[in-house]
């Protein structure tokens, strides 16, 4: 991420944090003012990475998000109040590297505890690791953690944290949708394995073997872990390869970040070495990864194509941007989504909602009722249904395999079909007709 991107990230942040509120006069539930809630206004607040190893793609997260409270906002918000989403720099835990924040998500996320008048929940907070950190933290104070920005099936844990919401498809389910592919269109080929040494990772690779690629089909010799900061600061992945190259291997899924994609496609192709790259969602993004070397690979998806205009979320949304000039200064309405932006208008539009249905009784204890109750019925950009219930804090849990075909865009794969499934070992993929929800009209 350029030193100027985070400069425009910065401005936006404190441009959203002091937005105008204007206020009515009913008094109505949670409305106390110790919860972030008043009659005119609900705070929220994140912790992501506008700096650091992560921040390239992943700050557009939170500023489409941003960019979505702020144009509902200017329309008066949602029943009357107004959101008021304060972003902190945590640079994904990780100090060095670029980072101009705070380091230290515990220390990011008890400034937002603090916020004078409280804070109702945080929503779309970014990293495995940086978010299981204040899962108890943010328990103990009674504040929703919602959304996060991860595919962990950690947050789908409702018994011991009743309040935790995950967003996006998780790490297993890909994996599965994976595993699948490559069995149906790439049987007998040696698969290998490159993922980063935590949940995100360790859950893929779970993915793959109850997805049925079992460890027989991927060697021990040929599944590598990587630390993200390593990946940033030096390259681990040169001995990596080489050691896949050396072994045959054709097919190397990856669960890796964008930065180390992009360090991954790189070295592969001064290798020479060009097996069927299939990349997570979360690194894949190939306006994030801008590496031409990524042509040709395979991904998942949760989200209609980004460059197809006429989908009424994507003409939405880039609508949405194109009039945030804080956020997307250089945003126009020929600009191609990327799969970021996508996601952070995702959550925020899926945050809108809940305060939507919550109506009159916005309080933090109607949070967990409502998307439990009602969750699985929000329109949303995605191609698949929520799937939050008493028993599923997941969220959304299944995709679709694409192709990038250029630096910036993917398209789906032959006879592409939208699988669902969950995370047990066993369960089958199920082949759902794509979602394409129209933007309700209170949105648009």
């Amino acid at each position: 991420m350029r030193t100027i991107i985070r400069k425009s990230v910065a401005a936006a942040v404190a441009a959203s944090t002091a937005l105008g509120i204007g206020g009515i006069s009913a008094i109505s539930a949670g409305a106390s003012g110790s919860d972030g809630v008043t009659n005119n206004q609900i705070t929220i607040g994140a912790t992501v990475p506008l700096s650091g190893i992560a921040s390239a793609g992943y700050s557009d997260v939170a500023k489409a998000a941003n960019a979505v409270f702020k144009y509902v906002n200017a329309k008066g918000g949602v029943n009357g109040r107004k959101i008021n989403f304060i972003i902190k720099d945590d640079c994904y835990g990780f100090p060095g590297a670029g980072c101009t924040g705070t380091p230290n998500t515990t220390t990011q996320t008890q400034a937002l505890l603090n916020t004078p008048g409280g804070l109702f929940a945080t929503v779309g907070s970014l990293g495995t690791d940086t978010q299981k950190s204040v899962r108890n933290l943010l328990k103990s104070s009674g504040v929703p953690q919602l959304f996060v920005n991860s595919g962990s099936n950690d947050w789908n844990n409702p018994g011991t944290y009743p309040s935790l919401f995950g967003w996006q498809t998780d790490y297993v389910a890909e994996g599965k949708i994976f595993a699948n592919y490559i069995k149906t269109n790439y049987k007998g080929k040696k698969v290998g394995f490159i993922g980063q040494d935590d949940d995100f990772g360790q859950n893929g690779l779970v993915g793959l073997q109850r997805g049925g690629l079992p460890l027989s089909n991927i060697g021990s010799g040929d599944s590598f872990g990587y630390s993200a900061l390593a990946a940033v600061l030096s390259d681990p992945f040169l001995t990596q390869l080489t050691k896949l190259k050396n072994d045959g291997v054709q097919v190397v899924v990856l669960d890796t970040i964008a930065q180390a994609t992009k360090k991954i496609l790189t070295d592969a192709a001064n290798l020479k070495y060009k097996p069927v790259f299939i990349i997570s969602g979360v690194g894949s993004d190939p306006q994030t990864v801008n590496n031409k070397n990524e042509i040709g690979a395979l991904t998942m998806t949760f989200f209609p194509a980004t460059g197809d205009t006429k989908n009424s979320w994507n003409k939405w949304i880039t609508k949405v941007l194109a009039a945030d000039k804080a956020d997307f200064p250089k945003f126009k309405s020929s600009t191609i989504l990327t799969g970021n932006m996508q996601y952070g208008a995702g959550w925020a539009v899926t945050f809108l909602q809940l305060v939507k249905a919550m109506g009159s009784n916005v309080t933090q204890t109607n949070v967990v009722n409502t998307l439990e109750n009602s969750g699985s019925t929000f329109a949303t950009p995605a191609i698949t249904q929520l799937a939050y219930s008493a028993s599923n804090h997941q969220g959304l849990m299944g995709g679709i395999m694409v192709t990038v075909k250029s630096v910036t865009a993917t398209t789906p794969v032959k006879n592409a079909k939208v699988y669902a499934t969950t995370d047990a070992d066993g369960s089958p993929l199920v082949v759902k007709n794509p979602v394409n929800a129209a933007v309700p009209a209170w949105l648009s």
